[in-house]
């Protein structure tokens, strides 16, 4: 992966290799003209100038370091692990390598591995008055850990802590944000996400979570937004195109809705949570069988959530499938008798319902429970969400 130089930093890097032409073996040179090709995504030069430090035979530890950066930086994780494990034996326990090679185990998938590397350097960063810069790169990479683990609520105290002795950084604010929408505590989420915006606007996990909690609050324009500057930093990432999703359902664009959310299961497959909205944005299409398979494949990931249940007798009776609707809606009802789209269906298959309008005015009657994403799930699945009361979660 090769970044775009901003012009000045392009035009030092050039004005370097001018100077390490006039005196090729000067240590402090190479290093600084090596460094800057790496920030300029440069990196054939930059290899090349981490050969010539080899010729020279210079401290073998920090070229090996900057090999493991230019290897991150293409994603060659094995190799770059292999060079950070040897900066260690080389140079012993530090905690910029420890941290490098804790994101390189992040970016592998080993959520603990990473969380162990972090940890002690967490701890010991007040009392070794650490830089700003290196204990937020610590709190950042410690929190995305603890998110992946699951440690959700160990996470959160933690963060809190930090936040009430004043020493939780910026973009860890953003980090801790996500968690608390994942704990369903929007009040801190917004919190925390808007302190971590107004010091960095792009932080990643902030514009989520500030989307989350305006998809919540029933404001798809401001989650969109947030979400879309998301998007172009990590355009990969399936949480964020799930919320844009529900943005694009709750602004009654059901097309848009069904494709963003499409395109969202296909990164992560087994969120119960997005093949639901899919299923939704396909039904108010008018897309039965579609909505059917969306629905079905909710089923196949958790056949004990109620409103999957509900919802395949709701499609199945707006088909015609009474029996098989009402299997699904009699076992709804066993795992949770207050699930609110099996009510909906029950009330369609026992004919108090007919046109659209008069659906809409029941389900919007009969689910009257906090939902999946936020707000009350009428608001949401019939898209004409409103801000939640403020006692609502």
């Amino acid at each position: 992966m090769t970044a775009t130089p901003s012009s000045s930093a392009a035009i030092r890097l050039e004005r370097l290799a001018g100077y390490l032409a006039q005196d090729p073996s000067n240590p402090a040179l190479l290093a600084e003209a090596c460094e800057a090709a790496i920030g300029c995504g440069e990196h054939a030069r930059a290899e090349g100038y981490i050969a010539r430090a080899e010729r020279l035979d210079l401290d073998a530890a920090p070229w090996l370091f900057r090999r493991a950066r230019i290897a991150i930086a293409r994603r060659e994780l094995r190799q770059a692990a292999e060079l950070l494990e040897r900066v260690r034996a080389l140079a012993g326990e530090h905690p910029v390598p420890a941290h490098d090679l804790a994101h390189v185990r992040l970016l592998q998938g080993e959520f603990e591995a990473c969380r162990a590397l972090v940890q002690p350097w967490l701890d010991a960063a007040p009392g070794a008055q650490a830089p700003a810069e290196q204990v937020q790169a610590l709190q950042l990479l410690w929190l995305r850990a603890m998110h992946r683990l699951q440690s959700l609520d160990e996470a959160m105290a933690w963060a809190m802590a930090q936040e009430a002795a004043g020493t939780l950084q910026p973009a860890a604010r953003g980090a801790a944000s996500l968690i608390a929408v994942d704990l369903e505590d929007f009040a801190a989420a917004r919190r925390l996400a808007d302190a971590a915006l107004a010091a960095e606007p792009g932080q990643l996990e902030a514009q989520v979570a500030r989307g989350s909690v305006a998809l919540a609050e029933g404001d798809p324009a401001l989650a969109s937004q947030l979400l879309q500057g998301a998007l172009e930093r990590n355009p990969e990432d399936g949480r964020i195109w799930s919320g844009l999703g529900l943005a694009s359902l709750q602004a009654q664009d059901f097309p848009l809705a069904e494709s963003r959310l499409e395109r969202a299961t296909r990164s992560m497959p087994d969120h119960v949570g997005t093949w639901h909205a899919l299923g939704w944005a396909r039904l108010l299409q008018g897309k039965r069988v579609e909505a059917l398979q969306a629905f079905r494949q909710a089923l196949a990931i958790d056949r004990n959530f109620a409103e999957t249940h509900g919802a395949l007798g709701l499609v199945l009776g707006l088909m015609g499938e009474a029996a098989e609707a009402l299997h699904h809606l009699d076992t709804a009802d066993r795992l949770d008798p207050a699930n609110v789209t099996g009510r909906y269906a029950r009330a369609l298959l026992a004919g108090q319902a007919g046109e659209r309008a008069a659906l809409e005015r029941l389900a919007r009657r009969l689910l009257d429970r906090p939902g999946f994403f936020g707000g009350k799930l009428s608001d949401t699945v019939l898209g004409r969400a409103k801000r939640p009361d403020p006692g609502a979660s």
